[in-house]
């Protein structure tokens, strides 16, 4: 908890510093408030601590509201439209889907919030060990209901098209193969089906297949572009002369000739890109929490540098934002509290150790290194995030 609370210190000091130097930083209020998420961190400690979270309660809606999204996404890719009727992508113009996304999502009920994939893996883990462990009247359909359960929450993360979601998803499965002896079988035998329908969908389904093909190549591609112009510097480039890369003018015309210039693509390898060299400019204490929209427009005159509102990878915005000095605490924090509870896993008890077990599975998900992501200090998820922790802290420390 300590070190949670520095790091929450952290980020407003580096805000108020940044604040000092560079008056376009309105974010001191943001700074505060941010420290809401450090109680939400203390309150769920304590209710898991005391006894008094009703984790049934929890788990049933972590299996309610994903399996029905679930539902609703497997309806909407055969019928056209979801259950309530808002239409799929089958229902747009390919060259002009709705709010300029892919055609290639859905989404179910959440319409044109294109996240649902990575809605129902946030909390799947969660379902999966509700009805086979904690609902033991089920005993004799807890098989059946633990296989088939993963095989709805792939298939609703598959037809989304959210590709990191999906990834992650086969991460956790394969954790919980690894780790749950309980659910071992069960998920086993629930994967050969998932691999199974991933690939006769690619192969019939090119609206769901397309991304996932170019996926691998995509993401090799941007690791090679990342690599050769990260920490490059072009010192004939004067700092200040704003869009030369991005106007349309012939001066422009005539740098962008000099230069290659990486296709735009998702926009992830030029964010990631210009989130690297804003995170140099202040690398030990970063420049305060959600900073990279502001200081993105400082990097503009390089070649292969674009602006966005957070770097759309946890790491890089931590390292943006708390500097080298808060991603260590944060990323000790989480270390910390997962050795610490390791050592003591030998005292819980069985459901104890598989709610232990799903708590590392989803932070280990949540936190990879390599995937992209939304914003770090976005509500959604730094609630989920230090919810999650809390309720990692108030596992019992000793027998």
């Amino acid at each position: 908890s300590a070190v949670i609370l520095i790091f929450f210190i952290l980020i407003l000091l580096s805000t108020l510093i940044d604040i000092s130097k560079d008056p376009r930083n309105d974010h001191f209020f943001k700074s505060i408030s941010y420290f809401r998420y450090f109680f939400l961190f203390l309150v769920s400690s304590c209710l898991v601590r005391s006894g008094k979270f009703k984790i049934k309660y929890f788990l049933v809606s972590c299996l309610v509201c994903p399996l029905f999204l679930s539902l609703d996404i497997i309806y909407q890719l055969l019928n056209g439209s979801d259950m309530f009727g808002f239409v799929g992508y089958e229902g747009h113009d390919e060259a002009d889907p709705p709010s300029g996304k892919s055609k290639y999502h859905l989404a179910g009920f959440l319409k044109h919030e294109y996240v649902a994939g990575g809605y129902i893996q946030k909390f799947f883990v969660f379902a999966l060990i509700l009805i086979p462990v904690i609902w033991k009247k089920l005993d004799k359909q807890k098989f059946l209901i633990s296989t088939v359960l993963p095989i709805i929450f792939f298939v609703g993360i598959l037809f989304s098209g959210n590709r990191v979601p999906f990834v992650m998803s086969c991460v956790s499965i394969l954790l919980m193969i690894i780790l749950i002896k309980e659910l071992r079988l069960s998920l086993a035998i629930a994967s050969l089906f998932c691999v199974l329908i991933f690939t006769i969908t690619i192969k019939m389904n090119d609206r769901v297949g397309i991304p996932y093909k170019s996926f691998e190549s995509n993401f090799s591609s941007m690791t090679a572009k990342i690599k050769k112009y990260a920490f490059k510097r072009y010192p004939e480039l004067k700092k200040g002369g704003k869009y030369l890369f991005r106007q349309k003018h012939k001066r422009s015309k005539e740098l962008q000739s000099r230069y290659e210039l990486v296709p735009f693509a998702s926009g992830h390898a030029v964010i990631y890109l210009t989130a690297i060299d804003v995170w140099t400019d202040n690398p030990i204490i970063g420049h305060g929490i959600k900073s990279f929209r502001i200081k993105c427009l400082t990097k503009l005159y390089l070649p292969n540098r674009v602006c966005s509102s957070h770097p759309h990878n946890y790491y890089l915005e931590l390292l943006n934002d708390t500097g080298l000095l808060g991603t260590l605490l944060f990323l000790f924090a989480v270390f910390y509290l997962i050795t610490n509870k390791f050592f003591n896993f030998k005292y819980y008890e069985k459901n104890e150790k598989i709610f232990f077990i799903c708590l590392l599975v989803i932070i280990i998900a949540e936190l990879f290194p390599l995937k992209s992501s939304g914003s770090f200090f976005s509500t959604t998820n730094s609630s989920f995030i230090f919810l999650i922790l809390g309720m990692l802290n108030g596992l019992k420390k000793e027998k």
